[in-house]
C-alpha cells in the first residue's frame, strides 16, 4: 500500500461518513439505553454490577462512558461511536484485502462493509457486536504483521498486541473468546515454518491476552465488583440456555434468517460467488483459509448465543465483505481477460464502488430526509423506529413527560426493559436493577427480589413506570408481560399500590405517581 493508496482510502471514507451522517439522528433502542445508563453511572462514580447490574462484561459500558465524556450526554454523542470506529475497522480491512489480493479488493471490502453496516437498523447500530469489530479486525492485522517479522523484536510486539486485542474482545462478550482462533490461524498461514519464533510469538500472544484479562479483573476487584461480575455471568448462562432446544432454536433461526436475508441477501450471494470463482484468475493465497475460518467462527459466535438477534450476526461482516470483494474483483479481472479492454477495469471499479455507495445512501437518507429537512418533528420521526412493541417516540414522549415534572438527577423506577428512558430523562435508576429480567427468571437469586423492594422503600422515586405488552419469553422464560408478572411479585406490587397512584398512560408505559407528590 502506497501513500497514494491510503489517500484514496481516506477520500472514500470521507464520502462514506458524509452519507452515514443521518445515523446520528437515530434514537436509542433498549440495549443502547442500558449501555448508556450504566456508562453515565460510571461517570457519576457508580460501579457496574454492584450499583448497576448487567449480565454483560463491562467494556461496552466504558466505551459509552468515554463517548459521553468527550461529546456530552446526548443520543447523538453515542451514535457518533459508529462514525468514529468504522473508519478504523475499514482501514484494517483495506490493508487485509490488499494483502490477500490487491488494493482494489481492499477498496471493495471497505465499501461493502460500510454499505451493509450503516444500513443496519437503529436497533443493531452502536451495539456490542459492532463495536467489537475494531479489536477483532486489528487483531488479525497484528497477527499478520507478527508473522511478517517472526524472529524480530517487532514481531513479538505485534504478537503481544494481537493477544491483547483478542482479550479486549472477550471483555465485550464472553462468546467472542472463540475469535482468538482467527488471528492464530492467520499467523500460522503466513509463517508456516516451524521453529523457535512460533513458540516465542505464541508466548507473546498469550501474555498479551493475560495482561488484558488480568488488568480488567484486577480493576473490577479493586472496585469490589468482580464477584458480582462472575455471578452475573453464571446466572445469565441459564438465560442463554432457554433457547437451547430444537423447537425454540429453530423458530428463532427461521425468523432471524428472514431478517438477515432482507439485509444481507446481496452480501451472501457475493460471498457464495467466492467459492464458484476460485479457479478464475491467479490462485488464491493460503491466507484465504483464515478468512473462511473467520466467517465460520462468526457464525459459531452467533449460534452459541442461541437467539439470532440481528446484531449477533455482525462478527461475520468483515470476512463476508472480504469474500464478496474478491468475487467482484475476479469478475472484473475475468471480463478484462475475455474481450474487454484492460482500461475498462477502472470505470468498472468506479461503478462498483458507486453502486455500494448508492445502496448505503438508499438505506439511510429516505428515512431521515423529512426530519432533516424540517418537514416533521422529532416525535414523528422517532415513530418510524420500531421493534416489536417498542416504538421510539413513546420513549421520547415519556422522557419529556418526566422532565417537566421532576428535577434532573432524581430517581425513577421502571418495571420492564426500557432503560433508554433513564438516559433520555436524565433520571437515575432507583435500584441497581435497571430492567426486571433478574427479578423474574427462576434461575436468578431470589434474595434480589427482596433487596429490590428494600431499596425502593428507601428511595421512593417520584414516578414508577410499569410496562405492558412486552412479551419476552426467550429472555424471562415467561409468556406474560411485565404488568401481568407484577401481580405475582407481592412485595413490589404492595409497595406500589400503597405509595403510588395511576396518573397516565403513554403508549405501553403505565405511569404511577407518588401519592405524597
Amino acid at each position: 500500500m502506497t501513500r497514494r493508496d491510503w489517500l484514496l482510502f481516506l477520500g472514500l471514507m470521507l464520502v462514506i461518513i458524509l452519507i452515514a451522517l443521518p445515523t446520528l439522528t437515530y434514537p436509542l433502542g433498549r440495549d443502547q439505553g442500558e449501555f448508556a445508563t450504566i456508562g453515565r453511572g460510571i461517570l457519576q462514580g457508580k460501579t457496574p454490577y454492584t450499583d448497576l447490574w448487567n449480565p454483560k462484561p463491562p467494556a461496552v459500558f466504558y466505551v459509552y462512558a468515554l463517548a459521553m465524556q468527550l461529546y456530552g450526554q446526548t443520543t447523538a454523542a453515542l451514535r457518533a461511536l459508529d462514525l468514529l470506529l468504522v473508519p478504523v475497522i475499514a482501514a484494517g480491512l483495506y490493508w487485509i484485502g490488499g494483502r490477500l489480493a490487491d488494493k482494489r479488493a481492499g477498496l471493495f471490502a471497505v465499501v461493502i462493509l460500510a454499505a451493509f453496516y450503516f444500513t443496519e437498523s437503529f436497533w443493531t447500530l452502536t451495539q456490542n457486536d459492532g463495536i467489537v469489530l475494531l479489536p477483532m479486525v486489528l487483531a488479525v492485522v497484528c497477527a499478520i504483521k507478527a508473522a511478517d517479522h517472526p524472529a524480530e523484536r517487532r514481531g513479538h510486539v505485534w504478537a503481544l498486541a494481537a493477544g491483547a486485542l483478542c482479550a479486549a474482545a472477550v471483555w465485550f462478550k464472553y462468546p467472542f473468546a472463540l475469535f482468538a482462533i482467527v488471528p492464530v490461524t492467520a499467523y500460522l498461514l503466513v509463517h508456516s515454518r516451524p521453529g523457535r519464533s512460533i513458540l516465542t510469538n505464541g508466548i507473546a500472544f498469550g501474555m498479551g491476552g493475560l495482561v488484558i484479562v488480568g488488568a480488567g479483573a484486577a480493576y473490577l476487584a479493586s472496585l469490589g465488583a468482580l464477584d458480582e461480575l462472575i455471578l452475573s455471568a453464571q446466572v445469565t448462562s441459564q438465560y442463554t440456555a432457554l433457547t437451547f432446544n430444537a423447537q425454540d432454536f429453530a423458530a428463532l433461526m427461521q425468523t432471524a434468517l428472514g431478517f438477515r436475508w432482507q439485509q444481507w441477501g446481496l452480501l451472501w450471494l457475493l460471498a457464495a460467488g467466492w467459492f464458484v470463482l476460485g479457479r478464475i484468475g491467479e490462485p488464491r493465497k493460503r491466507m484465504w483459509w483464515m478468512v473462511l475460518l473467520w466467517a465460520v467462527t462468526g457464525l459459531a459466535i452467533m449460534l452459541v448465543q442461541a437467539k439470532g438477534y440481528d446484531y449477533h450476526w455482525l462478527p461475520m461482516l468483515p470476512p463476508l465483505s472480504l469474500m464478496a470483494a474478491d468475487t467482484l474483483n475476479r469478475l472484473i479481472e475475468s471480463a478484462a481477460h475475455n474481450g474487454f479492454a484492460r482500461r475498462s477495469q477502472v470505470p468498472a471499479t468506479m461503478l462498483t464502488v458507486l453502486l455500494f455507495l448508492l445502496i448505503m445512501a438508499q438505506g439511510i437518507w429516505p428515512q431521515a430526509w423529512y426530519y432533516l429537512s424540517g418537514r416533521e418533528d422529532q416525535v414523528a420521526y422517532y415513530s418510524r423506529f420500531q421493534g416489536g412493541e417498542f416504538v421510539a417516540d413513546e420513549s421520547l414522549v415519556m422522557a419529556e413527560f418526566l422532565q417537566e415534572r421532576v428535577a434532573p438527577g432524581d430517581s425513577l423506577y421502571i418495571w420492564g426493559f426500557r432503560p433508554e428512558v433513564y438516559y433520555l430523562s436524565h433520571l437515575n435508576p432507583a435500584t441497581r436493577f435497571i430492567f426486571n429480567f433478574p427479578l423474574i427468571g427462576e434461575w436468578y437469586p431470589q434474595a434480589w427480589r427482596q433487596e429490590n423492594v428494600d431499596v425502593l422503600w428507601a428511595a421512593m422515586p417520584p414516578y414508577v413506570l410499569v410496562m405492558q405488552a412486552d412479551y419476552m419469553p426467550w429472555v424471562t422464560g415467561r409468556n406474560e408481560d411485565s404488568h401481568t408478572i407484577l401481580q405475582e411479585y407481592n412485595e413490589l406490587n404492595n409497595w406500589l399500590i400503597e405509595n403510588y397512584e395511576r396518573e397516565a398512560q403513554i403508549g405501553n408505559f403505565l405511569v404511577w405517581k407518588r401519592k405524597t407528590l
